[in-house]
């Protein structure tokens, strides 16, 4: 018997299915089912952290949840490892935070100087 808890996951206890196990915590921050697939099926085809980062800032301007703070917290930038098998060089949270901190910084400038 060993390692049961008696415990349901979230699938089996909210009713919803057809997602990977690891990107059930990715409900914490957005609450529609087809957003969250949508941003699933970009954050899967990431080939970079510099892509992955992008995804990240269009899933923070569009869901009220991730806020700038937020998605840059190592909580929040664990949550990706999992579900990034085509990243394979600098996938750690330092960098990927440091790829985050980058494109916000740009997308500021390009924003406060209308090129963007």
């Amino acid at each position: 018997m060993g390692e049961y808890c008696g415990e349901t996951s979230l699938e089996e206890g909210d009713g919803r299915s057809g997602l990977m196990p690891e990107t059930i915590r990715f409900r914490a921050y957005i609450n529609k089912e087809e957003d969250l697939e949508r941003y699933l099926a970009q954050i899967v085809e990431c080939r970079t952290v510099t892509e992955l980062a992008q995804v990240i800032l269009v899933m923070q301007e569009n869901e009220l949840k991730i806020t700038p703070e937020e998605m840059v917290k190592e909580r929040f930038i664990r949550l990706f490892l999992p579900i990034t098998p085509r990243i394979t060089k600098g996938k750690s949270v330092s960098n990927i935070r440091a790829r985050i901190n980058d494109a916000w910084s740009s997308r500021l400038r390009h924003r406060s100087t209308g090129r963007f």
